[in-house]
């Protein structure tokens, strides 16, 4: 993982998802593109590990580029605010669409994972206790 600014990032990708993590002040980004289902969860909560292991345990989920998510993309979420929470840190959520947003406000998961508009706006708020 590097700094902010730079243009390197490390990809982890199917045919239909992608998954990059970056830093930028003092947060982990991870952006993910495609379907976020029960082929690709586990890919996120792979990255999502890693970055805990390295250290990172203030996450952002970037979904922008997400168009579908179903259950096993919300626990792979789940999983990650867990564990990001065991070494005091978070995990929110950054710019999730309508149909993901739907799944969180129907299993009223919206309450845990907080979502922000852009990855400016959820850096800028430092830890959310």
């Amino acid at each position: 993982m590097t700094d902010e600014g730079s243009a390197e990032e490390r990809w982890a990708s199917t045919e239909t998802f992608a998954v990059a993590a970056r830093r930028q002040a003092g947060w982990a980004i991870i952006d993910v593109k495609g379907d976020l289902d029960v082929y690709s969860a586990p890919t996120l909560r792979h990255v999502i590990t890693d970055r805990i292991e390295q250290g990172d345990a203030r996450i952002v989920i970037d979904l922008e580029h997400v168009d579908f998510m179903d259950s096993a993309g919300l626990a792979a979420m789940m999983m990650g605010l867990r564990l990001a929470g065991d070494e005091q840190g978070t995990l929110v959520l950054v710019q999730p669409g309508d149909q993901a947003r739907r799944m969180l406000k129907l299993t009223n998961l919206d309450s845990v994972l907080h979502a922000f508009p852009s990855v400016e706006e959820a850096v800028s708020l430092g830890d959310l206790e």
